[in-house]
């Protein structure tokens, strides 16, 4: 039994529920936890006895509170910290225990992914590279040096970087006062990435040897392997008197630009090295631009100083919930906003969902939507209070999509296929939008004056004015909903797609991509201010008016992203990331932007197999589980030939995969831009088909197993989607995505080509073909028909 592990689980039962051991460290050892006030999984990590008791808990602590202060979307941020003390079975008190706490990345480390790999592809290597410098660009300019650079302490969360245990090794090294733990014959670092000048115990390192070990970083990058091996006595005398051999020899496709950047990190004097970590980060943007290297332009770098992106249908809900922030938010029109997060509180944390938060004006009182798919109710709770009050005495119904009038007096939301206002401070609910169960409201929001409410039913953008009167029509869309009328009421700001993301069921929260569009409340006309090809959602108009905040998971997890957005509704920019690792759903801003609500969803699902036994009951003792990780399945079909056939966001952007039915390691299929959904197999076992968003809308894709040759089927604008293949392999029917749906067939000739699609039903989602070929079974509805 582990008598640190049972200490900890003790010592820390009221904060923490620490579960197990999940690694070890030149430093400390790693252990999987639950912060039981915020309900998150968090790494808590325990400093090694010895390093423990030279540095001393007081100042160990102090100097770490200092590290703690460092926020970048690229460094892994500091929770909390503190001492234990250890038993000790002969004196009843041993050494302390310093512990700090980070947040637990589910992913892999860069080292992971380099032994998994191999060598990178040059364009990636770079973009990794340049979130790292970007890092210590802001750490350096804290006066904070990492001394303990190397991919064991870069983590990858979806496709970003994020670079750990900044604040202990600062901590470490200011408590005892030298660049390596010389007096207790501890070098602080790794012999394979420290600078000469570590390797030699000298006081006086500095941010320059950082910027040598990422030139040692990027070498294994590119080669896979580090430019001196063997024991740490023989490496640590190569750092000092070896020259290592140029990376260009081991790895000659790379940019003559891309070598001279790496070698000049390595150089042995820190004075011929790069001098600034903004000048390395400089050179690495520079390879990375068309003009100037020799990488594609696809390789382009997500973001510069000057315009930084900060940057079976089994499904799991875990908790979520209803944050509330004291944040400082700049708006910067030079640069991406600085969103500056204090501290933060869980507001809710009940059973069931807890979803839509919007905040008051005043920045006091969070609305928000409680309960279940089948009864939500709106609640409201002072940020800081204890006690929820329902808006409404309806407990029979789903009430959704709080908003707050302009003056904070008044609630609106969804119910019953119509639009509701409230007093915020109780009293009698009445309807400014009549329930409608045929075409029934799916976003409503208020006018900048608070007068009328902005509505989409079916595929409209209707005004209705609160105090009653006949709509105005505004314009026609294709699926809009989640809409946010600017502050100067010129512009309607709306996601256009995944309808269904906001509303509690069995789509709630999918990550089908989406984008978002401005409606001119005027005249009407509509103007895309994103692309299609990712999740864009719940789109919020800053105070002045001239960004839009949104959710997207462009870059990996969902998070705030922030857009510049002229006087003609033309994007300023590109998106640029505001918050990293958040997984947010929703959120909300009050008047001042002082204050963030967000919601916080998380669905895990995996896969098991099981035989189908042949008759009642079913035991599920000999199920086979055949996904473990921490992913989203949205749709999975099983095959003769024993595969199972699926999409995964474990890599980011869902991707199609396939496995055996009896358990074993998933292949990835596909790695395409956009997202694919909905494979199935031909009945020869050649080839997939599945649904693709690479063209902004959803196309069917071809793609042949053999070779990974890919066709693209369908190119019409319209949104094609769920192929199914016919028994005979000769013809695929697909559904069609938008409205009431439809059935189309699209057959292969002899000689392989593919003609046009045909419509052979006007409605109709779901559908299968029978053994034979000759009928299909078209789910419209409630009903299933024969085609």
């Amino acid at each position: 039994m582990d008598e640190q592990l049972e200490h900890l689980k003790s010592a820390l039962a009221d904060r923490y529920r620490v579960e197990r051991e999940v690694g070890r460290g030149g430093m400390a050892t790693v252990y999987l936890a639950e912060d039981l006030r915020h309900q998150r999984r968090v790494a808590l990590k325990v400093l090694r006895a010895d390093l423990a008791s030279s540095v001393g808990a007081a100042r160990f602590l102090r100097e770490i509170a200092i590290a703690a202060q460092l926020q970048h979307p690229h460094i892994l941020p500091l929770h909390d910290s503190g001492e234990l003390r250890a038993k000790s079975p002969g004196n009843g008190g041993g050494p302390p225990l310093l512990y700090y706490v980070m947040p637990y990345v589910e992913g892999e480390s860069l080292r992971e992914r380099v032994a998994r790999e191999g060598p990178l592809p040059a364009a990636e290597a770079v973009r990794l590279l340049a979130e790292i410098v970007d890092a210590l660009v802001a750490a350096h300019a804290q006066g904070i040096v990492h001394r303990d650079m190397k991919p064991d302490n870069v983590m990858l969360s979806g496709r970003h970087a994020l670079v750990t245990d900044f604040g202990v090794a600062k901590a470490l090294s200011e408590a005892t006062g030298s660049a390596a733990m010389t007096t207790t014959g501890i070098a602080l670092g790794t012999p394979a990435y420290m600078a000469p000048e570590q390797a030699t115990a000298d006081p006086a390192v500095d941010h320059r040897a950082d910027i040598y070990a990422v030139g040692v970083i990027a070498y294994e990058l590119l080669t896979g392997k580090p430019p001196f091996e063997g024991s740490p006595h023989q490496v640590l005398a190569a750092h000092v008197t070896g020259t290592p051999e140029p990376v260009g020899q081991r790895r000659p496709d790379l940019p003559p630009a891309l070598e001279h950047a790496i070698m000049k990190c390595l150089a042995k004097n820190p004075a011929e090295r790069w001098q600034r970590s903004e000048d390395l980060l400089a050179a690495l943007e520079a390879v990375a631009t068309p003009s100037g290297g020799s990488l594609p332009a696809s390789a382009q770098l997500p973001g510069t100083r000057a315009r930084r992106r900060l940057t079976p249908w089994i499904a799991g809900l875990a908790a979520v919930a209803v944050g509330a922030l004291a944040l400082a938010l700049w708006m910067s029109r030079q640069a991406a906003p600085l969103l500056s997060i204090g501290r933060t509180e869980v507001l809710t944390s009940d059973p069931g969902l807890e979803i839509s938060p919007a905040i008051s004006p005043d920045g006091r009182v969070v609305a928000y939507a409680g309960g279940t798919s089948a009864r939500m109710r709106i609640f409201l709770r002072d940020v800081g209070g204890e006690r929820a009050l329902a808006l409404s005495d309806d407990t029979a119904t789903v009430e959704s999509q709080p908003a707050w009038s302009p003056d904070g007096g008044q609630v609106l939301f969804l119910s019953r296929g119509g639009v509701y206002v409230a007093s915020s401070l109780g009293g009698r609910v009445r309807a400014v939008v009549a329930p409608d169960a045929t075409t029934p409201a799916i976003s409503a929001t208020w006018s900048p004056d608070g007068r009328e409410i902005a509505v989409v039913r079916s595929d409209s953008v209707l005004v209705f004015a609160v105090d009653g009167g006949a709509p105005r029509f505004v314009v026609s869309g294709t699926e809009l909903t989640s809409c946010d009328w600017s502050p100067a009421g010129v512009w309607l700001a709306c996601v256009s797609g995944n309808p269904r993301y906001l509303q509690p069921g069995a789509f709630f929260g999918n990550v089908s991509p989406s984008r978002i569009v401005l409606i001119h409340m005027t005249d009407g006309r509509t103007r895309p201010v994103t692309d299609s090809a990712s999740l864009y959602q719940h789109p919020r108009w800053s105070g002045e008016g001239d960004r839009l905040y949104f959710i997207s998971n462009r870059e990996g997890t969902r998070d705030i992203y922030v857009l510049a957005i002229r006087s003609d509704g033309r994007p300023r920019g590109e998106p640029a990331r505001v918050s990293f690792g958040l997984n947010v759903h929703s959120f909300s801003f009050d008047r001042e932007s002082r204050r963030l609500t967000y919601a916080v969803y998380q669905e895990r699902s995996n896969l098991w197999s099981l035989p189908i036994p042949s008759r009642p009951p079913v035991n599920t003792d000999g199920a086979v589980q055949l996904t473990s990780g921490s992913e989203v399945i949205e749709v999975m079909r099983a095959f003769p030939g024993g595969w199972v056939l699926f999409e995964s966001d474990r890599q980011g952007s869902p991707d199609i995969y396939r496995i055996r039915v009896d358990g074993g390691t998933a292949e990835r299929l596909t790695s395409e831009p956009g997202a694919e959904f909905a494979a199935t197999l031909s009945p020869d076992g050649s080839e997939i088909t599945y649904h693709s968003f690479r063209a902004g809308t959803r196309d069917v894709i071809l793609r042949r197993l053999s070779d990974g040759a890919v066709q693209q089927l369908t190119n019409t604008g319209a949104e094609e989607c769920c192929p199914v293949w016919s028994p005979d392999g000769r013809t695929l029917s697909t559904s069609e995505f938008a409205g009431e749906g439809g059935i189309y067939l699209m057959h292969r000739d002899s000689a392989g080509a593919w003609g046009p699609r045909r419509q052979i039903l006007p409605r109709g989602f779901l559908h299968s073909w029978s053994p034979d070929g000759r009928t299909i079974a078209v789910a419209t509805g409630r009903t299933i028909r024969g085609a």
